[in-house]
């Protein structure tokens, strides 16, 4: 269903849209896009600011893992290193800051994934430990080899995925 149609228009047609001859009433200024600059007056100010930015962010992400699920955002928007370096590069030529704010991004989603109760993660070990608190003995080495292995393998496809479709979206779409 995603399929790539061309519409194409007869030149004798775009010479008679041309006659018409409409203006835009709007000056292009309109559709730009709106910019903010979130400055604290002090440094305190400037640590919350970056606190609140972080948590909108973390939300975000978890969103989008919860829209996956839903099917509603799909594993091709999704970007792997390829992709993150590609947009990286990209952001870069806009300036330090927006590449530092980037690179924030990417450190919040990092971390994100790092909390997932996924047993090769820190989130997973977790899971181990609060198991080990409850029952007053830890989880068994065949359950945690096992859980470990089958998290390494659920990392390692999306690794995969991601990073073909980086490269499909780089060199053939």
């Amino acid at each position: 269903t995603d399929r790539l149609i061309r519409w194409t228009i007869p030149p004798h047609e775009v010479r008679a849209l041309l006659a018409l001859g409409w203006d835009n009433p709007l000056p292009p200024s309109f559709f730009a896009l709106q910019q903010t600059t979130l400055r604290g007056d002090g440094p305190f100010q400037a640590i919350a600011l970056g606190m609140r930015e972080t948590h909108r962010v973390m939300v975000s992400t978890y969103l989008t893992f919860a829209r996956l699920f839903q099917g509603s955002v799909k594993v091709e928007h999704l970007k792997g290193p390829v992709g993150i370096a590609h947009v990286g590069t990209v952001i870069a030529e806009r300036g330090f800051i927006w590449l530092l704010f980037f690179m924030a991004v990417v450190s919040v989603n990092l971390a994100v994934i790092n909390f997932l109760p996924l047993p090769i993660v820190d989130g997973g070990h977790f899971l181990f430990l609060i198991w080990e608190q409850a029952t007053g003995r830890p989880v068994s080495v065949l359950v945690q080899n096992v859980a470990t292995l089958a998290g390494l393998a659920l990392i390692g496809s999306v690794f995969l995925v991601v990073t073909f479709n980086d490269l499909a979206n780089l060199l053939w779409r």
